[in-house]
């Protein structure tokens, strides 16, 4: 069902995509630093100098006045800064869709960091605790199942971000039935590594190519029956052809076509502005800081990664090239 909000997003997309620079989509990074130690990610061991909260209060405003429609603040753990809940309010002030990526450790105990947020993605990488918390440490389970009923009874839009490692791809059918039980959507993500964020001493967990190749099969399959997952069919066939899963890029000769860096970018915790968290590119960020917003948006609309097979990025593509499959799909998150 079509509503208001979709409309307006439409008319705000519609009015900022031929500017010469348009963040629709903005990535936010809000500190490195974690209250966990999940055993693939090594993002507390990247030591960063942090924006501040008025530095982000601006950044906000500027963006909000390119056009940006939707901001999604992550770690690390975003809800470990204080200001965590002025910065969300800030950016729902500008009638910015705001969304975070949480592992849900705070949120039982503080539910107001819930207040200003419209989407929420919890991070939960098993139905059985055991499995969750092998990956991501004791006790972790619990909370993150908490956070999604909190969430949920609030009518925040709510989705399960599954890391799949050689512990947890047995679970997956099970997660997808989780997820539906509660209406939630889900992101079934192979372990990825060779990224500044991902520890390569769980290289064990990671997936095999024709096993990356077989879940996206059986995603893409469940997503034709109309299963809860969160993107369209389209943006899980692209592994299948995909010859090097271990290799999430490729490089473009000369300036890529990608989306990122145009549409969506990456805003780093110091400032540095990137096309995505996961980019290959051979790119030296200019800083929202040291260069000024306007310089670095500029900047990052030339670089040269040129190509990946991750589908939550796939489906950005499709979105922002206003493919009926992924359109469809934005409407159907209501």
């Amino acid at each position: 069902m079509i509503r208001t909000r979709h409309l307006r997003m439409a008319w705000r997309f519609g009015v900022g995509r031929f500017r010469e620079v348009h963040p629709v989509d903005v990535q936010a990074s809000l500190l490195n630093a974690c209250n966990l130690r999940c055993v693939y990610c090594r993002c507390p061991e990247v030591k960063t100098v942090l924006m501040t909260t008025e530095q982000w209060r601006v950044t906000i405003k500027e963006l909000a006045a390119l056009g940006m429609i939707r901001i999604k603040f992550q770690g690390g753990e975003p809800t470990m800064r204080p200001d965590f809940n002025e910065l969300a309010a800030a950016a729902k002030a500008h009638g910015v869709t705001t969304a975070t990526i949480t592992n849900g450790m705070f949120i039982p105990e503080r539910p107001a960091l819930l207040n200003h947020l419209d989407e929420l993605i919890v991070s939960l990488d098993s139905t059985q605790a055991e499995l969750h918390d092998r990956q991501r440490g004791a006790g972790t389970w619990a909370p993150a199942v908490q956070t999604i009923e909190l969430a949920r009874a609030r009518g925040l839009r709510v989705y399960v971000n599954m890391v799949l490692t050689r512990q947890t791809l047995g679970d997956l059918d099970a997660m997808l039935d989780f997820c539906e039980q509660r209406g939630v959507l889900l992101n079934a993500q192979p372990v990825m590594f060779d990224r500044q964020y991902y520890d390569s001493g769980a290289r064990h967990l990671a997936l095999t190519g024709e096993e990356i190749r077989e879940v996206h099969r059986r995603l893409a399959e469940w997503k034709r029956e109309g299963r809860r997952l969160m993107f369209s069919a389209a943006a899980y066939t692209k592994p299948l052809a995909w010859q090097d899963h271990h290799k999430p890029t490729s490089q473009s000769i000369g300036d890529s076509s990608c989306m990122a860096g145009r549409d969506y970018i990456h805003i780093e915790a110091n400032g540095d502005v990137i096309p995505c968290v996961q980019h290959g590119a051979t790119f030296q960020p200019n800083n929202v800081l040291r260069d000024g917003l306007i310089q670095a948006l500029r900047h990052v609309q030339h670089h040269n990664c040129g190509d990946c097979w991750i589908p939550y990025l796939n489906e950005r593509k499709l979105a922002f090239g206003l493919k009926p499959q992924a359109l469809l799909e934005i409407v159907r998150r209501g």
